[in-house]
């Protein structure tokens, strides 16, 4: 059976610092630089295959392309950034199954507190003078920092918020 503590540890090592890089590429450029989606693809081709059973793999694989498609109807209209969508797509393949709608419930938690989190930082800034793009340019919100955000607090507490809707 899969679960979060079978992938959490060793995968954590190698997923967490390249989710606060995501963090801190979207906030300065308001972008994500498609070597840290590489980098992920890297992470889940190398543990998928090592640690999951040839089903796991194709349902999340199936999932992958789905949030990838949705990723691109929004990216079509202009409500989602490119690197936003291939980074939620590689980072549903680092996620189980059976644990995506925990995903899910974290990444809308991390879209609340990013957006407030964003307006008081945007209010205690002098916006002429920061070289952080996501502080200067009021129409945008880097979305890397809700998905970086969802998958640390993944990583930290999914286990638990998954043995909790389990019961």
């Amino acid at each position: 059976m899969t679960g979060i503590s079978q992938i959490a540890v060793p995968v954590a090592w190698l997923v967490m610092p390249l989710l606060v890089a995501v963090i801190l590429y979207d906030l300065r450029l308001m972008r994500i630089p498609n070597v840290l989606v590489g980098l992920f693809l890297v992470v889940a081709g190398v543990t998928l295959a090592l640690t999951e059973p040839l089903p796991e793999i194709l349902w999340r694989m199936l999932a992958a392309s789905v949030v990838f498609a949705a990723g691109l109807a929004l990216f079509a209209a202009r409500l989602m950034g490119g690197g936003d969508v291939k980074l939620m797509a590689a980072l549903t393949l680092l996620i189980p199954t059976s644990t995506l709608p925990v995903f899910g419930l974290l990444f809308s938690v991390g879209i609340v507190l990013g957006v407030v989190m964003l307006m008081v930082l945007r209010a205690l800034t002098d916006r002429t003078r920061t070289r952080w793009r996501s502080l200067r340019d009021h129409s945008r919100y880097p979305l890397g920092l809700s998905i970086g955000m969802a998958g640390l607090a993944f990583v930290a507490f999914g286990e638990s918020i998954a043995q909790a809707f389990a019961t």
